[in-house]
């Protein structure tokens, strides 16, 4: 990369693709994560030559232990629910289903919205959560979960953005949309947010209720 696109590439939504294949917020996402660790990150990179990205992160002066619970909470709550999660950034999915399913979730990841529109349509009842970003080429986020909703009324979504407009929120309350999370997305936030979902599924479970 030259100089002028080395400033850029953690800008939330800077791209050097043509348009349609990608919003750009996958680099500025980590950036997002690093920092939330109170973390630093140095890009080495010349045309020809290369990039290197190198992470630093605070040194841990003694050793932590950890407590189960909170891990053992979070499997329990997870129970193989399954998710369908859409994002076009092909890293987010990809670490995301990798986390999710360390947790005890069952995750099928797609990075564009018909296929996993597709993926619903020939099995709708296998699901019990989606998480969707908003922008994506072709068929937003929205757009897909009004279309989700159709095929099944009940079905708890969760969508995510890097930039959020009031009129947005207002969209996604009438769509049907359960919770807007504002990336970057920690996997912290998310599985709490999945854990509160899934919580009320086994409440409405139990009750005999609807979601």
């Amino acid at each position: 990369m030259n100089a002028a696109t080395r400033k850029q590439i953690f800008d939330p939504f800077f791209t050097t693709k043509p348009p349609g294949q990608g919003t750009g917020l996958g680099l500025s996402v980590v950036h997002g994560i690093v920092s939330s660790y109170n973390g630093a990150i140095k890009v080495f990179s010349e045309p020809g030559e290369g990039t290197a990205f190198h992470l630093y992160f605070p040194a841990v002066e003694q050793a932590v232990v950890e407590s189960q619970s909170p891990r053992q909470e979070t499997e329990l709550v997870a129970g193989g629910r399954r998710i369908l999660y859409v994002d076009d950034e092909e890293a987010l999915v990809y670490l995301a289903t990798r986390k999710l399913e360390h947790l005890g979730y069952k995750v099928s990841g797609f990075t564009d919205a018909e296929s996993a529109l597709q993926e619903f349509r020939l099995r709708p009842d296998e699901f019990d959560l989606v998480v969707t970003d908003v922008s994506m080429p072709r068929m937003s986020g929205l757009e897909l979960a009004r279309e989700l909703i159709a095929l099944r009324a009940n079905i708890p979504i969760i969508a995510t953005s890097g930039y959020l407009r009031p009129e947005d929120e207002a969209k996604a309350e009438e769509v049907g949309i359960r919770e807007f999370l504002l990336k970057p997305v920690t996997i912290d936030t998310l599985t709490r947010t999945l854990g509160i979902v899934c919580r009320e599924l086994a409440s409405s479970a139990q009750t005999g209720g609807s979601t």
